[in-house]
């Protein structure tokens, strides 16, 4: 009943996770793909603007021609509904308007649409308009053959009418209480489902924040009305604008509810076939077992008489009764072999990092003082490279070779990594230390290593405890000091702690 009922939980907790984890990963998707399709239609209207500057430094004599060109801006994108040119002197000297509420024509242009307005490709952040709507301003600069700054021709988006932007947001596959919106790199909402927000600020609002450091990804978030979603967010090249897609948690988590209905529709009638199976068959089973054991319970002769009237109907409770004896010792076997490979290097047959910690702490206990040589190959790497690592290998299979040969009879040389070898010295004195460590060099220095390495050297840095400090820890870091400090001086060299 356990297992029956941990598998139903844990199976709703796979489920609601991959929901959750599907759910993230497709509105991350998603919002980078609309991130993509907004900044091509914004880099459109973009390269109209561009195709504009260009040639209006050859219309400047011209109003009419002015006129003309600002009409043409105004409907050559669908979502424009006005378009102006403005001279250096941010005078506005060609004006046209497709919007009835927008029909004057300002004289002057104002702090928001001047802004950067010398930045080619300039998207402004949403602003008011003078008339009380929430607006964008697409701008690029007019200049002459020279560079020389002359104006510049701009295209008014209104947000809250309908147009191609609010299209490519709003018509989207998902029919599930998704919805998508876009903001600004100051938190404003410039599109979105419900109108009345847009121009509305969403700062602070976890996901729109990211969004507005130009970041992209997934995360689930409580939006400033309280309400849990599964977002994707993906900024966009243009305008310091982002695209933000939210899936609603209850929505995403639904179908869990079904499967768990499914699940235990189908789950119940077999789970309590299949105890009553278990019941039967383990007591037919325990059933030797039980008279085994308590014949076991005896003592002396009176357990070996047990033992043998008891007779049990399977092969394996018989041969239980027989080699319980010869199984413990085996199995105590194997677990003595399972520790001496779990503390040893299986390549150079010497102590591993677990074994070194083993006997460090034999030794602490024993108050024993110890050295510790901390060993490495100088410009190891350069075999590797050179050699291949199977050459490596086996330089570093005779180095402990030697090790074992130059060390005395209760040193315990270890291996705790690459090329990184230890020796632990039980009752190493400074000088015997330093001898037992020049000696390892020295043999090192003059072997030829195999597979057509040739001659390698080794650095070596010595320590002691609890002379050079009360903690093992720190003697171990104190001989890697001393080990650095020996690379440090020229390599090919023992190094004592102090130095």
């Amino acid at each position: 009943m356990i297992a029956f009922i941990n598998a139903l939980v844990v199976a709703q907790i796979v489920q609601k996770d991959q929901l959750i984890a599907r759910s993230l990963e497709a509105n991350r998707a998603y919002a980078a793909k609309l991130a993509e399709t907004v900044d091509l239609y914004v880099e459109s209207i973009q390269r109209q603007l561009e195709v504009s500057a260009s040639r209006i430094p050859a219309m400047l004599d011209s109003t009419e021609a002015l006129d003309a060109e600002a009409a043409r801006v105004a409907r050559q994108s669908d979502g424009v509904v006005a378009a102006f040119i403005a001279d250096g002197a941010n005078r506005i000297v060609a004006f046209e308007s497709l919007a009835p509420e927008l029909t004057e024509k300002p004289a002057m242009l104002n702090r928001i649409e001047i802004d950067q307005r010398e930045v080619a490709g300039h998207v402004s952040a949403a602003y008011l308009s003078a008339k009380g709507f929430p607006s964008v301003l697409f701008s690029e600069p007019v200049r002459d053959a020279k560079g020389k700054y002359l104006g510049l021709v701009a295209a008014a988006m209104f947000l809250r009418q309908d147009n191609e932007l609010d299209r490519l947001i709003n018509v989207h596959f998902h029919l599930d209480g998704s919805y998508v919106y876009v903001v600004d790199s100051h938190g404003k909402i410039l599109v979105h489902q419900d109108k009345e927000r847009i121009g509305t600020s969403e700062s602070g609002n976890v996901v729109v924040d990211a969004v507005g450091r130009g970041e992209a990804g997934s995360m689930a978030v409580t939006n400033t009305r309280g309400k849990r979603f599964f977002a994707g967010y993906a900024p966009m090249r243009n305008g310091d604008w982002g695209v933000v897609v939210q899936t609603p948690e209850e929505v995403t988590l639904e179908p869990q509810q079904d499967l768990l209905r499914r699940s235990l529709l189908y789950s119940i009638p077999a789970a309590v076939l299949a105890l009553l199976l278990i019941y039967g068959l383990a007591r037919w089973i325990a059933s030797p077992l039980s008279r085994l054991a308590r014949a076991m319970q005896q003592h002396g002769e009176e357990a070996a008489a047990a033992l043998r009237g008891v007779s049990p109907w399977y092969f394996e409770a018989r041969q239980l009764r027989e080699a319980v004896g010869a199984t413990l010792a085996q199995h105590q076997r194997q677990i003595t072999e399972l520790n001496t490979e779990n503390l040893t290097d299986p390549m150079t047959r010497l102590l591993n990092r677990r074994g070194v910690e083993d006997e460090v702490a034999r030794l602490r206990a024993a108050r024993q003082p110890f050295a510790v040589l901390a060993l490495d190959i100088d410009h190891f790497k350069r075999v590797n490279d050179t050699f291949g690592h199977a050459a490596g290998d086996k330089v570093l299979i005779l180095l402990g070779d030697l090790m074992r040969a130059s060390i005395r009879a209760g040193d315990v040389p270890c291996r705790v990594g690459g090329e990184e070898f230890l020796v632990l010295m039980p009752a190493g004195d400074e000088g015997i230390a330093r001898r037992v460590a020049e000696r390892i060099r020295a043999t090192v220095e003059v072997t030829e290593m195999p597979e057509g390495v040739g001659y390698i050297t080794i650095s070596i840095g010595v320590a002691r405890w609890p002379e050079d400090d009360a903690d093992t820890d720190e003697v171990m870091k104190l001989a890697d000091r001393a080990l650095y400090g020996a690379k440090n001086a020229g390599r090919n060299r023992v190094v004592v702690y102090p130095f």
